[in-house]
């Protein structure tokens, strides 16, 4: 269950987006209806319908007037469905023994394409056109898996094919931009890794400066949400990303 902690996070991460929408409104990458969310948000907005996780259900609400939204639709989707991640016209769904993948060409209807099964654990999902990043955690609550980023090729979208794994303690959630991908590890740290070869990530530095639960990308700065609140980064330069603010809880 969420605490009320999580939710403080979410309000939060939802105003400073909104704030940086509001400086890039007329960005071509905000204007194709995808979505933004966290790895680790049990519901997402996306052409106009908020999509809700419910444990082995998908629940869809039709947002045409966003003060009454209607229920059009709840989909059986398996055991222990965690999170969800939009992307065009796809939701990457995370449940506890797989990766699902769902076409939403029709909001009110979502139908799935392809599945990739695996032990049974806990698993952020990001993904772009031909690539899925996942990150698996073996413990007692999300079961027994090699902690770290798993990547699938999913050119095949109905049929998800993992390529390689690169192990990382702690591994969960996550966000890609351009050629990276930012792991948020727990007290681990918050992890930069390099996708230049997507198929074959490697490790490019690690900030262990708070306990780090669940990153967003959104235009040039990296909203991160750690245990005593938000942290926000500067991304222009991979390389060497810098931090510029936070707000404590």
């Amino acid at each position: 269950m969420l605490s009320y902690k999580h939710f403080i996070a979410a309000g939060t991460l939802i105003v400073v987006a909104g704030l940086a929408c509001t400086k890039e409104s007329n960005d071509a990458t905000q204007s194709d209806d995808m979505g933004t969310g966290g790895s680790l948000a049990r519901f997402t907005i996306a052409h106009n319908h908020l999509y809700l996780a419910d444990y082995n259900s998908l629940k869809v609400y039709d947002l045409t007037d966003p003060a009454t939204p209607v229920q059009r639709n709840t989909i059986n989707v398996g055991f222990g469905v965690e999170t969800i991640y939009p992307y065009r016209d796809k939701l990457f769904i995370g449940s506890r023994d797989g990766m699902y993948i769902y076409s939403v060409t029709d909001p009110g209807k979502p139908v799935k394409l392809g599945e990739a099964r695996h032990v049974r654990s806990c698993d952020p999902v990001v993904a772009n056109d031909s690539v899925a990043y996942v990150t698996l955690r073996g413990n007692s609550a999300c079961g027994p898996a090699q902690d770290g980023l798993y990547v699938y090729d999913i050119k095949n979208i109905t049929n998800p094919i993992q390529k390689s794994l690169l192990p990382l303690s702690q591994a969960g959630g996550l966000g890609l931009r351009d050629s990276v991908v930012f792991i948020s590890r727990g007290n681990a740290g918050l992890s930069v890794v390099n996708i230049k070869n997507p198929e074959s990530p490697t490790l490019m530095y690690t900030v262990n400066d708070a306990e780090y639960m669940d990153v967003i990308p959104y235009n040039d700065v990296l909203l991160c949400y750690v245990s005593n609140g938000l942290l926000v980064y500067e991304i222009t330069d991979l390389d060497h990303i810098k931090k510029i603010g936070g707000v404590e809880y």
